[in-house]
């Protein structure tokens, strides 16, 4: 075990990651996480059409599919990727080799199997892991991860990774209970980013304001910490048409409510990375550190 525990960590130091230097240069991705407490709420409707309403104010965004099993974005995107992450963690493909186009020139990676338990790589896999994360940060303004619901190790690693977090949720009493359960679940673990949540399927702007309100009520008096409020989408037969076409609804129906009030949600997006600065980013940085934190605690 010593002896692996060395030879990672002079895999680190070969691909120029140090204690005190940051592993990219220049502006890295705002890497936002997309999750939920319960399944079955909008997620990976939401991650897509957000995506193109940033392409639209000309983001370059990148989605990564990390929901295990479900790979619901490729379905909405009406793409069938012939690869995944775990084809370039064994060498077979590079990133971009994998990297599918959707509308508008969004961009979307497929995990697969290969997005399972990213912290447990050997040496040939972690430095691949680490060139693929170099070259993303590079290449995208924003990048959009689509995790599975719940809380699960898989899950709380890429919120960890995350610039922010957007948790979704319904007006319904069980997705409510179970929101705030991932919220918990987050800020137990010292998430120290912006927490949004959104409220979705509602029947307008005050039901939208009163779950709001009521469910960061509760975290406040009981986690002392508040969560953001990033916007609503309001229940619409749109969505489901837009679901059988295989075409968002923000292409499809771009002139209706429910795509404006997406719009409101890029902006608000782009309007919190530009207020951040560049330091405070991590993104893919930071779960690669995160790695190597461990690495040197063996």
């Amino acid at each position: 075990m010593r002896d692996q525990a060395q030879g990672l960590r002079n895999l680190v130091r070969k691909a120029g990651i140090e204690a005190n230097i940051p592993v990219y240069q220049g502006a890295p991705s705002k890497v936002v996480t997309i999750t939920s407490g319960k399944g079955g709420v909008g997620k990976t409707n939401l991650t897509v059409n957000l995506a193109i309403a940033l392409k639209k104010i000309d983001k370059r965004v990148l989605i990564i599919d990390a929901d295990l099993g479900l790979s619901n974005v490729e379905v909405l995107l009406g793409i069938s990727p012939k690869y995944n992450v775990k084809d370039v963690l064994e060498g077979k493909k590079d990133i971009f080799s994998i990297v599918e186009e959707g509308p508008l020139g969004i961009k979307f990676i497929s995990g697969g199997s290969g997005i399972v338990d990213l912290a447990n790589l050997d040496e040939e896999r972690l430095l691949r892991l680490i060139e693929c994360a170099q070259l993303i940060n590079r290449s995208f303004d924003i990048v959009l991860i689509d995790t599975g619901a719940g809380i699960s190790r898989n899950v709380m690693e890429f919120v960890m990774m995350s610039d922010e977090v957007i948790v979704i949720t319904t007006p319904e009493p069980t997705s409510i209970t179970d929101a705030y359960a991932i919220i918990k679940a987050i800020i137990t673990r010292d998430f120290d980013h912006k927490i949004n949540l959104l409220i979705n399927r509602v029947n307008g702007i005050k039901e939208a304001e009163e779950i709001f309100f009521r469910l960061n009520g509760v975290i406040k008096r009981f986690l002392q910490r508040e969560v953001e409020y990033i916007g609503y989408i309001e229940e619409n037969s749109i969505v489901s048409k837009s679901v059988i076409k295989q075409v968002p609804f923000m292409i499809s129906y771009e002139k209706s409510n429910i795509s404006r009030q997406v719009e409101n949600v890029a902006m608000k997006l782009v309007m919190s990375s530009e207020s951040v600065e560049e330091k405070n980013r991590g993104g893919f940085s930071r779960f690669i550190d995160s790695i190597i934190k461990r690495l040197r605690e063996r």
